[in-house]
């Protein structure tokens, strides 16, 4: 946290009675034992649905805190694009730096999927406590950026369950470094009445890539596949690209 900057808190549900919000479990513990906060210093809380509330902690317990609200604000610092990304489960802590970056980019949803090339695989009874992880990585990420929504990171699914998850609505795009065809021409290439589609759904492979079977399974599902240029980018870095661009194009970067 930089000097003077205002610590934000992630309190979802959270309940407002006469102007107050109590504070428990993690989000307690880590403002009154890790930062040493306490009566009277004032901290921001989020809830997920939009909302921001700066406040004033009025009272302490072992297990809890209550913070009287002083000011409640619906910033505008989500994204103006639904963006769903389609992530392969991918090796060690890479996951968790794209989960972290894409929060950062306004990505609003993760899907984890598993690929025929996909290295990592998680046993059927750690999927669910490594999503929790995950979550709370995407939350702690959006603490630090200012985001009031938390990307949403769902559960790890099959190739063929990700292609039917896309919405009718979605520009539906597969990242494959063997494409020749370029993202430009896409970009360019909207209606003009219209304007781009607000909503994409995209899919980033594994280290090892997708394979061509894979592909074609995903242009049978309205997928188009796309090349990020001439040099071969690693997994954490060609999805974080493709997000950057389309945000600096249709959305808020830039």
């Amino acid at each position: 946290m930089e000097d003077g900057e205002m610590p934000r808190f992630f309190v979802p549900n959270l309940i407002i009675d006469k102007q107050e919000i109590t504070v428990s479990g993690q989000e307690a513990r880590h403002i009154q034992r890790v930062l040493r906060l306490g009566v009277g210093d004032a901290i921001d809380l989020f809830d997920g649905t939009g909302k921001e509330y700066r406040g004033q902690i009025t009272h302490q317990g072992r297990h809890a805190l209550t913070v009287a609200i002083l000011e409640t604000t619906m910033p505008d610092r989500e994204s103006p694009l639904t963006l769903t990304m389609g992530q392969s489960l991918i090796k060690g802590d890479k996951m968790d730096v794209v989960i972290q970056k894409a929060t950062e980019m306004g990505v609003l949803e993760l899907i984890p999927f598993v690929s025929c090339r996909s290295v990592a695989h998680l046993h059927e009874g750690k999927i669910e406590q490594r999503v929790s992880r995950w979550q709370r990585i995407a939350v702690e990420s959006s603490k630090q950026c200012g985001r009031v929504t938390p990307l949403r990171v769902e559960t790890v699914v099959g190739f063929d369950e990700i292609l039917g998850r896309a919405p009718a609505e979605a520009r539906r795009i597969i990242l494959w470094e063997k494409e020749t065809k370029r993202l430009k021409p896409l970009l360019q290439d909207t209606d003009s009445d219209s304007g781009p589609s607000r909503s994409v759904f995209f899919l980033v492979g594994p280290e090892g890539g997708f394979s061509e079977e894979e592909i074609k399974r995903a242009e049978a599902a309205h997928f188009v596949p796309v090349g990020l240029g001439s040099r071969i980018l690693r997994v954490e870095t060609a999805g974080l690209s493709f997000v950057s661009i389309l945000q600096y194009e249709w959305g808020d970067l830039g």
